[in-house]
This record gives C-alpha cells, structure tokens and sequence, in this order.
C-alpha cells in the first residue's frame, strides 16, 4: 500500500510538470468562455429583433445548442489529456530507466501499475472536472436550467476519457508513446465508433438484414461502449419544436443515439477492470 502511493504521489508530481496538459486545460478553459460569451451575444441580438421569432421553445433549442457545442468541447479536451497522461504516465518511465530504480525499492510492479492507474484517474478527474465546473458557472449566462445535462455529460466524458487512458497506458508499455496512442485510436475512436454507430443503425431498423444484425450484434460487445447522455436526443427534440413540429420523439430523434443504459454501463465497468489488468500484465510483463 505504501508503494501505491508514492508511486502515486510522484506520479501526480511528474504529470503536474508535463505543459502540454497544462496547455490542454488552458485551451480548454479559453474554448468554453468563447463558446459560451460568443453564443450569448448571438442570443441577445436575436432576442432584441422583434422580428427574430424567438419564442420559449426557440430559446430552448438555444440553450440546448450551447450545452451540445460544451459537450463536444468537453469529449475533445477530455480525450486529449486522456491520450496526454496516457502516453507518459508509465512510459517515461521506462524509457528512462526510472522504472529500474523504482522496481528495486523495492516496489512491486502490482503497486506499481495501480499507482499509476490511480494518479491518471485522479489527474483526470481533476482536470475535466475543473473544465465541467466553468462549463456550469458559464450556463449561468442562459440563465441556467441544464446543469443536471452538464454534470450527465461530465460523467460520461470522464468514463470515456478514463478507458482511453487505461488503453493507453498499456500499449505504451510494449512500443513508443506515440505509436501507442495512434494504435489506441483507430481502436478507440475509429473501430470502436464505426460498431456504435452501425449498432445504432440496428436499434433504429436501418439495417433490417437479419445476418447483418446479428452480426453486428455480437461485435458490438467486443469493444468498448462509448457512454452518452440525453444531451443529444434533448437537442434534436427541440429542434423540431422550434420547427413547428410534434415533440414526439418520432422522426429525426428517433435515430439519435439515446443516453447510455444499465447495461452499457455495467459494460464500461468491465472494460476499466478489463484493461486494467491488462496495464498491470503490460508491466509485469515488460523487461527493465
């Protein structure tokens, strides 16, 4: 136990010194106020026209936009400080021979994996959540209303960012830093989105093939489930509000992927274990 944390701690210590999370953050922070100032000086001249149409639900759909060009934001810089602490966490390490030195403390290399998995989630954490806590004080400019869609996305955002980096980590122990995290995302971001995405396609009977389903089907759980809020599926209902149409959730929002059940989340709590074994074996594995 004491070995976990200080590894722990020193790796907390090395990933404070690393400027290019640093800039992430700062890029971050500066994207939300634009995003959230810029939209609110959009929605105050149409609000002034009188001829601008706006009514309760037009101003919804605005709000709505808003809290779905934060999430984008918050899913972007979310995966790069993922691949950003994924990429030198354990890597540095071992590419400079301090991972010798540590394993003689001794430290075992147990301890050691879990440390590093703790220090990324922490450092993750933290910074995400320092991002979805400006994202919040900025929704006071719409003069709130959505925050419980904010902290939803959050959540989802951070499971996300969290498998990315487990991903990470434990490709890094076996090639380059930068090899491993381009390995990880054609796997993460590319495979993994093409299966959501035709699986999404099977829920919403674009695809009527019953091979075809099938088999999508069975792929799909054998890649990770990217968590998603309502945030999507709420923006396209308002949008066919504010175009005079029903607020059924018939039509286009009936083809937007819905937010993340029980079952997908049980899932992304196998994967967490699942590829964290997979770091621990990674390093147990890798000769120093």
């Amino acid at each position: 136990m004491n070995g976990t944390a200080a590894v722990a701690r020193y790796t907390l210590l090395e990933l404070s010194r690393r400027r290019v999370l640093l800039v992430f953050f700062l890029v971050g922070s500066l994207g939300i106020v634009g995003l959230g100032v810029g939209l609110r000086i959009l929605y105050s001249l149409f609000e002034s026209n009188p001829n601008g149409g706006f009514n309760p639900v037009t101003n919804q759909f605005v709000e709505l936009q808003f809290v779905s060009l934060i999430r984008s934001a918050l899913g972007t810089f979310g995966l790069l400080i993922a691949y950003g602490i994924g990429m030198t966490a354990i890597y540095h390490d071992l590419d400079s021979g301090a991972a010798t030195s540590i394993f003689s403390k001794p430290v075992s290399r147990f301890a050691f994996s879990v440390g590093k998995i703790l220090a990324g989630v922490a450092a993750l954490v933290v910074i995400v959540g320092l991002l979805a806590v400006e994202a919040r004080l900025v929704m006071l400019l719409f003069g709130g209303g959505y925050e419980d869609a904010i902290t939803e996305e959050v959540l989802a955002t951070v499971a996300n960012t969290l498998v990315v980096m487990l991903i990470v980590l434990a490709l890094s122990t076996w090639m380059n830093n930068i090899v491993a995290a381009v390995v990880a995302f054609v796997y993460y971001n590319v495979i993994t989105g093409v299966m959501t995405l035709l699986h999404s396609f099977v829920n919403s009977n674009l695809i009527e093939n019953g091979v075809a389903r099938a088999v999508i089907d069975v792929a799909y759980w054998l890649f990770p489930h990217p968590l998603t809020s309502s945030i999507p599926a709420a923006l396209v209902r308002a949008q066919v509000q504010a175009g005079g149409q029903s607020g059924q959730s018939s039509g286009p929002a009936a083809a937007v992927l819905q937010g993340s059940g029980p079952g997908d989340i049980a899932w992304w709590a196998f994967v967490m274990v699942f590829f964290a074994a997979v770091v621990y074996y990674s390093v147990r594995r890798r000769q120093v």
